[in-house]
């Protein structure tokens, strides 16, 4: 995984520059953004849920709704209708690895004797 700093810029970076870049070059750095959070590939078909919530884990909760917020910016921004859908579903991955990396431990049982 990638050090949050370069994370973190490459986020500002794909933000600042969505507006003024090419789908193409939109749907990459989405995906290495996304790979960079997730640690999964970009491809959604092969999604491991347990691997993206073990590295979504480890980045900082700040930079993790920095990329979250981002997302509904570039979809908001995106023209073409597959690709938004593709980054809906993207956000809707990411919105339930918050909601379980920040799920409390269920607690443990004591046994009676």
């Amino acid at each position: 995984m990638p050090p949050i700093t370069v994370v973190r810029q490459r986020l500002r970076t794909t933000v600042k520059d969505f507006a003024a870049s090419s789908p193409g070059r939109r749907a990459a750095a989405l995906a290495a953004v996304w790979i960079a959070a997730t640690g999964c590939e970009a491809d959604l078909n092969h999604y491991d849920p347990e691997e993206a919530l073990r590295t979504y884990r480890l980045i900082e909760s700040e930079l993790r709704a920095e990329l979250r917020i981002s997302m509904g910016r570039a979809i908001t921004n995106e023209p073409h209708t597959a690709t938004r859908n593709t980054m809906i579903q993207m956000l809707e991955h990411l919105e339930e690895l918050e909601a379980a990396a920040v799920a409390p431990r269920p607690a443990r049982r004591r046994r009676r004797r």
